[in-house]
């Protein structure tokens, strides 16, 4: 049970990882159904702010931005 729970902390950690931008860079990722409509999103705000809402599918179209 505790290796289980250790496991998925460490997935947690890493997924966290990857939808990281890098320094000085803020992005957004727009997620769609197979229908082409809007189903959730993730925006990385400049301040560090995490915004994400809905779900999120293999649809996707993300866009970048350099930070002042």
């Amino acid at each position: 049970m505790r290796k289980a729970a250790l496991a998925v902390f460490a997935l947690a950690l890493v997924a966290g990882a990857a939808l990281a931008a890098p320094p000085y860079q803020g992005y957004s990722v727009s997620y769609f159904d197979a229908n082409g409509e809007l189903v959730g999103g993730v925006t990385a705000h400049c301040s560090g702010e995490l915004l994400q809402w809905g779900v999120r599918t293999e649809h996707y179209q993300r866009r970048t931005w350099v930070c002042d």
